[in-house]
């Protein structure tokens, strides 16, 4: 993996074509909609600028500048290829989302001490090649076995979204889309899945700069993600998960829940209490999330007045 310090002229990367509106506009494939010609062009210019950008790869806000059509590998250590590790029909999503079909792509720009796929996102290409054919045949499948939706994940699927783009311009099947990200991408990538992405199910991680840098390698992510939620609900239905962190009550809870009350009121928000700490944790909090703070983080959502789901 070579250095991701950038080039002198870091400003001949940046490559992110806009409509007059600021970004690309068109009906994306949903439940109640079927591939039109629309949608086909839209994923094909979304397609076109992406695979742009992986000459100089900026989608996240790491901006590594590599070219990883050239084989150079960033932070999150892809090629330019999509790697998918798994696909699986998934009964315990949020329930309007269940059951989901989760499509699972390698690779992350995140190191979060407690992340159960940690293998496939440190060493993402260990894992073949994204199977185009097999996928489009899985969705298929998957909705004849009851999936309400097609569910991106990873990892980090925005880091794949050439492999995304290609994929959803491949589906046959009249099924809404979900984006399940981490929320720590650059704006590009917000500005090219407008139009295709239904859903927006955010994972909101940390309420702190401190405790993003400490827990995910990323002291920015608390700023980049809000940005981000504030343009996804300009366009998707956004529901936002939070893991209750132990020990995070006030510096991780308290903030992003009081946050979301000023911010975002109308949106769905999802607390999880099934936190697993990991086998020699350091940072990440080495214990399960006790009932008592489970019960805590719903009461103070309530008091704040949000609209929580399950």
């Amino acid at each position: 993996m070579r250095s991701v310090k950038g080039p002198p002229n870091a400003e001949a990367c940046v490559w992110e074509p806009k409509s007059e509106a600021g970004h690309f506009k068109a009906s994306g494939l949903t439940s109640n909609s079927k591939p039109h010609t629309s949608h086909l062009e839209l994923v094909a210019a979304a397609l076109d600028a992406a695979e742009k950008h992986l000459r100089c790869c900026r989608l996240c806000p790491r901006s590594c500048r590599v070219d990883r059509v050239a084989g150079e590998r960033g932070y999150c250590g892809l090629d330019d290829k999509a790697h998918c590790f798994r696909e699986m029909l998934h009964h315990a999503e949020e329930a309007e989302l269940t059951p989901s079909h989760q499509v699972y792509f390698t690779g992350c720009n995140l190191r979060c001490g407690h992340c159960t796929v940690a293998e496939w996102n440190e060493q993402p290409l260990t894992v073949p090649e994204m199977d185009l054919e097999g996928l489009v045949e899985a969705v298929d499948r998957r909705q004849q076995q009851g999936a309400r939706n097609v569910n991106l994940l990873g990892g980090e699927p925005t880091v794949s979204l050439p492999g995304v783009l290609t994929l959803l311009g491949r589906i046959r099947t009249k099924t809404a889309v979900v984006l399940n990200s981490n929320m720590y991408y650059n704006e590009c990538v917000d500005n090219l899945l407008r139009g295709l992405v239904d859903v927006c199910l955010a994972d909101l991680k940390c309420g702190s700069r401190g405790c993003a840098a400490a827990l995910l390698d990323a002291g920015d992510y608390v700023e980049v993600a809000r940005d981000n939620l504030r343009r996804a609900v300009e366009h998707t239905d956004l529901i936002v998960r939070h893991l209750i962190l132990p020990g995070h009550a006030d510096c991780c809870m308290k903030p992003t829940l009081e946050w979301l009350a000023a911010e975002l009121p109308q949106v769905k928000v999802s607390l999880r209490a099934n936190y697993v700490p990991p086998i020699g944790a350091n940072a990440a909090p080495a214990r399960y999330v006790t009932s008592q703070e489970a019960e805590a983080a719903v009461r103070y959502a309530r008091d704040l007045g949000l609209r929580l789901i399950q």
